[in-house]
């Protein structure tokens, strides 16, 4: 058997991979020309995060072509036709833009379109305070504390009703960018908080309605991200903050026979009082 030299066999080496080189460029072409050859179509995808709630910006998303297999169910196609429009579901950078993952009806339906189709919008009154501050914006997550007095169930008591409850609107600014008539968009001047919309079901709605009828109303703004869980409370009364306290009570006083007819210095009725040793007289007058 006839033994190769070494530059012989690195020959061999060079030929076989120039070979392979040009078999796999010969393949790439032609995978490159039957895509070229297929249809491309134009689709919308998103170039920045768009987390629930965002309203979407030109600069947000951009048109690009794919091949026609490679296109979503409900794909949106035009660019101009998007943008204004509200992002139901979080999409990232680089999907789609989907039908599904939009929120359309809403500008037709007005502010019953953010509506969810379990619950109600039901308005409460708040300040400063009860309102935290003027901080509350559409979209946020609160939680409700009523207050009763004792003058409506017999104690001062507080509880916390209602959890992880969706804000519609902040007086009359909503999340679809729905603002009261007459207000300039992007106008910076102050306006202070006083009624919150808020999304309940039909007994939420009624337990809420009772509070702000007999009692006081407070929100707990909840953190950005979601919560879902439920914290389990107890009804607060200032007995459970510092106990029962017991009133002080006055020191007595004690009358002896040999004292109960003094009569003070001043010449006019008293009392005496016993205190250790001492005799103290009191004057009635």
């Amino acid at each position: 058997m006839q033994k190769f030299s070494n530059k012989g066999l690195l020959a061999i080496a060079l030929i076989l991979s120039v070979m392979i080189s040009l078999l796999v460029y010969n393949y790439l072409q032609k995978a490159s020309g039957r895509t070229d050859a297929k249809d491309s179509v134009p689709v919308i995808v998103a170039k920045a995060d768009m987390p629930p709630k965002t309203k979407i910006t030109p600069g947000m998303v951009e048109e690009t072509k794919v091949p026609s297999e490679y296109v979503q169910p409900g794909a949106v196609m035009d660019l101009n036709s998007i943008v204004g429009t509200i992002v139901r579901e979080h999409i990232v950078p680089g999907e789609q833009v989907t039908e599904q993952r939009l929120m359309r009806e809403n500008k037709a339906a007005g502010f019953t379109g953010i509506i969810p189709r379990d619950k109600r919008a039901l308005t409460v009154m708040v300040n400063e305070v009860s309102g935290v501050a003027g901080f509350i914006k559409p979209g946020d997550y609160v939680d409700v504390i009523a207050t009763f007095d004792q003058s409506t169930v017999g104690d001062d008591v507080s509880h916390l009703i209602l959890q992880n409850v969706l804000v519609l609107a902040a007086n009359r600014d909503a999340e679809d960018g729905i603002t009261a008539e007459g207000n300039k968009q992007g106008a910076k001047e102050t306006i202070k908080t006083s009624t919150i919309t808020l999304a309940v079901t039909p007994d939420e709605a009624a337990k809420l309605t009772l509070v702000h009828e007999k009692g006081k109303i407070n929100l707990a703004l909840r953190p950005y991200l979601p919560l879902n869980g439920i914290e389990i409370t107890n009804v607060v009364t200032p007995k459970d903050l510092v106990g029962i306290q017991v009133p002080s009570t006055p020191q007595p006083v004690y009358i002896t026979s040999e004292t109960a007819n003094a009569v003070p210095s001043s010449g006019g009725p008293g009392v005496s009082v016993i205190r250790g040793t001492e005799i103290e007289t009191i004057p009635l007058n």
